[in-house]
């Protein structure tokens, strides 16, 4: 089975970067919670979660 990653995307949705990877789509999601907001510092404006090469779904990281 594929492994869990994000991609972090800029205001554009260009790449910046893909983040470590996970094992499962539940752990990929607490990591998140504990660190959107040093991905907010670090320019990242969306990310997607991916599996493998299969992009899973993609949020923004500000409040609506």
């Amino acid at each position: 089975m594929d492994d869990f990653a994000w991609m972090l995307h800029d205001e554009a949705g260009g790449d910046l970067r893909s983040t470590e990877t996970f094992s499962s789509k539940e752990e990929a999601e607490a990591w998140m919670g504990d660190h959107w907001s040093e991905l907010l510092d670090e320019g990242a404006e969306s990310v997607t979660l991916r599996r493998g090469d299969e992009s899973l779904y993609r949020m923004g990281l500000r409040e609506e």
